[in-house]
This record gives structure tokens, sequence and C-alpha cells, in this order.
């Protein structure tokens, strides 16, 4: 079964952003510094609003705030992965042992009108995500 998150319109198919690489989905507002795999152009979401992860059933969980790693150099910009490391170009001598912290929007992220927390809920059809102004609907197909 496909999970599909529609945003202003658009279908999204989260399992089309996962690879080897990206294990997650992050979404969050557009920003220079840091990369979300979807990025919100709406400055009542938060820089690092929420996260997808799939389970090992298949299914999707979104969680409030995001996992990211620290630049140990403070570099910040478009081209990083979603872990804030640099793409193949980071400056820190250990990349393989990255620290890493939950970041924690000011503004939580609902579902269906409840708060969700950084352990995250599984995802149902027709499910409604808020994030600031913009609204979220969940379609499994």
């Amino acid at each position: 079964m496909k999970t599909y998150v529609i945003i202003n319109g658009r279908r999204v198919d989260l399992e089309v952003h996962l690879s080897r690489s990206r294990t997650i989905i992050t979404l969050g507002r557009t920003s220079e510094e840091a990369y979300n795999v979807l990025a919100l152009d709406d400055d009542s979401t938060h820089l690092f609003q929420c996260q997808f992860t799939r389970t090992d059933t298949g299914a999707w969980r979104v969680h409030n705030g995001q996992w990211r790693t620290e630049c140990p150099k403070g570099i910040r910009s478009r081209l990083q992965h979603a872990c804030n490391m640099c793409m193949g170009r980071c400056v820190n001598p250990r990349p393989a042992h990255p620290t890493y912290s939950w970041r924690t929007p000011k503004n939580s992220t609902l579902l269906n009108g409840v708060e969700l927390t950084h352990e995250g809920t599984e995802l149902k059809d027709g499910d409604v995500i808020e994030v600031g102004n913009v609204r979220l609907s969940v379609v499994r197909v």
C-alpha cells in the first residue's frame, strides 16, 4: 500500500524520496541553513518541523521534530544532506562519527488536532497533519 501526503494540492509519494543514504524524510521551512527533503515556503513552519520514518512493516510514522547532526564548523548550506553533513566535502576529521541531537520545533506538529511527540504516530488514510499554517492530508492507496 502506497502512502501519499497532499501538500498545497500536490500529491507527494514519500517512498520516492528514500534511498540507501536517506532513510528519513524531513519536512520544514525552506532555508539556507539546512536542507529539508520536503521544504515549505511558509514562515509559520519551523526549520526542523517534523520527519517521516518508515517502519519494518512498511507503515509510515510522523514525528514532531527531527534528528540532525551537528556540523563541526557551523557550515550550513542547501547543498547539505538532510542530516546536515556536507556532501562528501565535510571538514569533520571524523565524519563517520557525527554528533546527533533531536531538534524540536517552536510550534508543535499536530496530527488530527493532537500534538505529536518525538516518538511519532503511525499514519492512517485520511489523517491531517498541521505544521504552522500548512495542512497536509494523508492518502493511502
